[in-house]
């Protein structure tokens, strides 16, 4: 199996748009998928990146708070019971995060706690700066291959030897032979090392879905 490592800020619907998407497509090219932790609160210096319209920054701004504090229960999660644990409490945020009128407290991070079959006593790493460290150095790994300060999703594909890129960004993200055929055309694109960049205007608004 190849790992591939999608690294997530939990308040970002693109990269829920992205991780669904590769695990969508995880099955048919063998891939072992992990979540590393991106925090885009830690990015942004406890604000919110320039381009965020005014009207926007406040409720951006409280995303990501609370979007720490999960990241640091999936540390201690990782920590304790390993990848799956992280999986199953990604699982569990997108859909009542994403869902309007989603929870935005800490009754988030105790609900996905328990939809995940893992120990209450994870939501005391939400308070637990010590977890900060390994957010970091997660982010680090991210930077050196989707570029400083990059976005989330960033992926690292573990082949030999081993290549990321940030993105992709979608809405909507294809399904069935379709998800596939992006994963391969973006696997041709990130192994050319003279290859940096393609983009086009985003026309769509991020719709997650909440069936992968």
């Amino acid at each position: 199996m190849t790992g591939v490592e999608v690294y997530v800020d939990p308040s970002c619907p693109w990269a829920w748009i992205t991780s669904r998407w590769v695990k969508g497509v995880a099955a048919a090219r063998d891939l072992a998928v992990t979540w590393p932790s991106y925090c885009l609160e830690i990015r942004d210096d406890y604000g919110v990146a320039p381009w965020v319209p005014e009207e926007s920054r406040a409720a951006a701004i409280a995303g990501h708070a609370i979007s720490h504090r999960m990241l640091r229960v999936f540390e201690a999660a990782r920590t304790r019971a390993g990848e799956e644990a992280v999986d199953a409490l990604y699982t569990a945020w997108g859909p009542r995060f994403f869902a309007r009128d989603g929870a935005r407290d800490d009754a988030l991070l105790a609900e996905c706690i328990t939809a995940s079959g893992l120990e209450g006593d994870l939501a005391d790493a939400a308070d637990d700066e010590k977890w900060d460290s390994q957010i970091m150095a997660s982010m680090e790994v991210a930077y050196a291959f989707g570029g400083p300060k990059t976005q989330t999703p960033t992926i690292v594909v573990r082949a030999d030897p081993a290549y990321g890129f940030k993105g992709p960004v979608m809405a909507p993200a294809p399904t069935g032979d379709a998800a596939v055929r992006l994963w391969d055309a973006i696997q041709v694109l990130a192994r050319e090392p003279g290859f940096f960049e393609i983009t086009r205007p985003r026309v769509n608004r991020p719709r997650p879905r909440f069936d992968l």
